[in-house]
């Protein structure tokens, strides 16, 4: 009976040690986000409104400019698949955790692609003259919420503020050490770029390049007027 047993044992373990692992990994449901989910009539009417006050001024302006002529379709909505997101925001919640720091919000910056072919820094310009955002995870820092991105000091990975300076002097002021725990000790500011793992051991955080509308668009709002 015990040998029965052991082979039932040892056989059901076998079974369950050959199974895929499960891949899924998702928040409990606790209903919608309270007090962010707008109804459909609403977006319609904000997105009306733009069509109305800030489409026309855009196309004006960017037409004035065109020396080949052309006519500008102003951006209407840009967007990225749901893995994407998925695997983004799994993404900056493993570079904060190496940091030890807590991701407060997602701040979305409106932007504008560069009338040019390039970026400075080489990089191929995917929608010329385009408006565009990008999105950058916040953390607390000295009572306010600032933009971060990971930078490596004495070989450990640290949570730095993101801030335009304007010169390297005001960079090796400004920047400082983190303690051992990967916290900020005093502010690190530094250029940022769009490049996700750059030279000097700084590692961005910031989604951008998603698909823009129009041309060609499908969205559910105004015929993508």
């Amino acid at each position: 009976m015990t040998k029965l047993f052991m082979l039932l044992f040892f056989t059901n373990l076998l079974l369950f040690s050959c199974q895929e692992p499960s891949t899924h990994d998702e928040s409990p449901y606790e209903g919608p986000p309270k007090d962010h989910i707008i109804s459909v009539e609403r977006a319609g009417e904000m997105y009306d409104a733009y069509t109305q006050r800030r489409v026309p001024i855009i196309k004006k302006y960017e037409d004035s400019i065109a020396l080949d002529g052309s006519n500008f379709e102003p951006t209407r909505y840009a967007e990225y698949d749901l893995q994407t997101v998925k695997q983004y925001i799994a993404y900056i919640e493993h570079e904060a955790g190496q940091a030890n720091v807590d991701i407060k919000t997602l701040r979305f910056y409106l932007s504008n692609y560069p009338n040019s072919d390039k970026f400075a820094n080489g990089d191929v310009v995917k929608y010329p003259r385009k408006n565009s955002f990008f999105v950058v995870p916040t953390i607390a820092y000295e009572g306010k919420n600032v933009d971060f991105s990971i930078e490596e000091v004495d070989g450990k990975p640290t949570a730095v503020p993101i801030s335009r300076v304007n010169s390297t002097k005001e960079i090796n002021q400004n920047k400082r050490q983190a303690d051992s725990t990967g916290q900020m000790n005093e502010a690190g500011f530094f250029i940022s770029n769009n490049t996700a793992v750059q030279g000097g051991g700084t590692t961005s955080l910031i989604l951008n390049d998603t698909q823009l509308a129009p041309p060609p668009g499908t969205g559910g709002f105004g015929n993508n007027n």
